[in-house]
C-alpha cells in the first residue's frame, strides 16, 4: 500500500505542519467567545498540539478526532504528558461520531482537503450547535491549475481535488452554512517569506529514525512546495450554523 503524506507526518510526529502553525491558531481562537462551557472539536488533531493549546488555555470541555492510529497514539502521549483533559476519539470526520448539535466551535487545520469534502463539511454542520461556527484553514489553489499539474499535486497528497476560494466558499454554502468569511490566507510562498526564526514552525514531538518511505514522500512535498509555492496557498474560512 502507497505511504501517505499523513503517514509520513505521523511517523515523524510533525505538530503544526498547517500554513500559519499554531501562531495563527492563537490568533484566530483570541477572536471567538470561549468560555469553560464552550464545547470545542479539533477534527483531524493529529499529534494533539492545538487541543493541548485549547484545554490548556482555555480551561473548556476539547474533544481531539483523527481517523490515523499513529496520531492518536502520539496525541496520547502528549495529552497524558502534559496533564490535559482532553477527549479524544478515533474516527473519520466524513463520518463523525457525535450526535447533532454538540459542538459550539469546530477547528479545522488543513485536513477536510484531504477528504471527501461535500461529506465532511455536512458532517461539520450536522454536529455543531444553531449558531456554531467552524474555523477551518484549508489548502486552496490560486489559479486554474492544467490537469497535468493538478494531477501532480493530488498524486502526492492523495487528494481528489484543489478548491479555489471561491469554490471553498460555495462548498460551504452548498453544506448549509451561513455567509462564509476569509479571515486570512496567502499563497505558500509568501507564508514562508514571512515566517521568522522564531515563529511556530513544524516540528517533531520525538526523534525518530529516518524512513526511505516517508523521505521520499516528504521530498516529493518540498517539491511541489518548490514548484507551486506561488500557486498554490491557503485560507481560513469561518462559517457559521
Amino acid at each position: 500500500m502507497k505511504v501517505t503524506y499523513q503517514d509520513a507526518l505521523a511517523y515523524y510526529g510533525i505538530s503544526g505542519a498547517h500554513p500559519g502553525g499554531l501562531s495563527l491558531t492563537k490568533k484566530l481562537l483570541q477572536n471567538e467567545k470561549i468560555t469553560k462551557n464552550t464545547k470545542i472539536l479539533d477534527a483531524g488533531c493529529g499529534t494533539g498540539q492545538t487541543a493541548a493549546y485549547i484545554a490548556k488555555t482555555y480551561s473548556c470541555s476539547v474533544t481531539a478526532l483523527d481517523h490515523h492510529p499513529l496520531m492518536i497514539r502520539k496525541a496520547k502521549e502528549r495529552f497524558k504528558k502534559e496533564g490535559v483533559p482532553v477527549h479524544l476519539v478515533q474516527g473519520s470526520i466524513e463520518q463523525l461520531p457525535f450526535q447533532n448539535h454538540t459542538f459550539d466551535i469546530i477547528l479545522v487545520e488543513s485536513v477536510t482537503a484531504f477528504t471527501n469534502i461535500p461529506r465532511s463539511l455536512k458532517e461539520f454542520y450536522r454536529v455543531l450547535k444553531p449558531g456554531g461556527c467552524l474555523v477551518d484553514s484549508e489548502m486552496t489553489a490560486e489559479v486554474i491549475f492544467n490537469q497535468k499539474d493538478k494531477e501532480t499535486i493530488m498524486s502526492v497528497y492523495g487528494i481528489s481535488n484543489i478548491l479555489t476560494e471561491q469554490q471553498w466558499l460555495q462548498a460551504l454554502r452548498d453544506a448549509g452554512f451561513k455567509a462564509p468569511n476569509v479571515l486570512d490566507g496567502s499563497t505558500v510562498f509568501e507564508e514562508m517569506m514571512k515566517n521568522s526564526p522564531q515563529s511556530d514552525a513544524p516540528n517533531m514531538m520525538e526523534p525518530v529514525p529516518p524512513h526511505p518511505q516517508y523521505e521520499e514522500v516528504m521530498f516529493e512535498h518540498g517539491s511541489i512546495i518548490a514548484l507551486y509555492g506561488q500557486k498554490l496557498g491557503y485560507r481560513v474560512i469561518r462559517s457559521v450554523k
